[in-house]
């Protein structure tokens, strides 16, 4: 992912005199790690280690620390905060809620259920024998047709890789049915609470059909500190993935950014 919007993000950002760093997750291009799992937990972890480098850097003001987390990153980005006293400012854009909100709202009811009992098969199989279910991203997110049509559009576009890349490699387009405990257990609406006098930007498209904004109402209300929720009328998804919805976005990151880490 850090190929493919990110980029655009990093240069608006720096044109506004805000430098960053992106980077993969543990397990996912080019870092180390085993493949195929989905946990953000992990990932808040990983987030914190670039942190580190981050703040490390000549360059960086180490007082002067925000984060930025796009889609699923979103939810990442506040449960980091919520742990780094370091960090002064939250952006989240197109971010999930809850994690079985989120398995949720992309099924039915009945594929619902199937789908609880899939995952308990997994895990007990894995008890078992070791080994886990390896099947494909849309058995875990199956997203909608449109959504994967602008998806596809957006990579050839961009010239970039993406955690959805083609193929069949582990952690490309197969990933471990297991995860979805991890998934399922993470919920930005409590890691929300420990962000104190930190300041948090939501930013959504009120049409997102991949993070509700009605999953996403309890991070609004469970944020202690300075707050904003910017929900933009007819924009889904996608539209925040590319301009011109990126770019306005990202302009309001940067001034929330500015506002707030000075």
């Amino acid at each position: 992912m850090k190929h493919l919007v990110l980029p655009e993000v990093a240069a608006e950002l720096a044109a506004h005199g805000l430098a960053t760093l992106r980077f993969d997750y543990s397990g996912y291009g080019e870092s180390e790690g085993e493949r195929g799992w989905i946990d953000p937990s992990v990932r808040v972890a990983d987030a914190a280690a670039a942190l580190g480098e981050l703040a490390a850097h000549e360059a960086v003001d180490g007082g002067r620390i925000g984060v930025y987390g796009h889609s699923y990153g979103g939810p990442v980005a506040i449960a980091l905060a919520g742990r780094e006293p370091r960090i002064r400012a939250v952006v989240s854009v197109s971010g999930p809620g809850n994690g079985t909100a989120l398995l949720r709202s992309l099924r039915p009811s009945w594929d619902w259920i199937t789908f609880k009992h899939q995952v308990q098969e997994a895990q007990a199989r894995q008890a078992a024998t070791g080994q886990g279910t390896l099947v494909e991203i849309d058995e875990i997110f199956p997203f909608s047709p449109e959504f994967k049509a602008r998806y596809e559009e957006l990579k050839r576009s961009s010239g970039g890789s993406s955690a959805i890349a083609a193929g069949d490699e582990v952690g490309t387009r197969r990933f471990y049915l297991e995860s979805v405990a991890a998934i399922a257990a993470f919920r930005p609406e409590d890691e929300v609470r420990r962000l104190g006098d930190r300041a948090l930007l939501l930013i959504h498209g009120a049409d997102d059909d991949v993070a509700p904004v009605e999953d996403v109402e309890a991070v609004y209300a469970n944020a202690p500190g300075p707050r904003h929720w910017h929900v933009l009328p007819g924009l889904g998804h996608n539209d925040l993935d590319a301009d011109p919805g990126l770019s306005a976005a990202v302009a309001e990151a940067a001034a929330w950014f500015q506002t707030h880490l000075r």
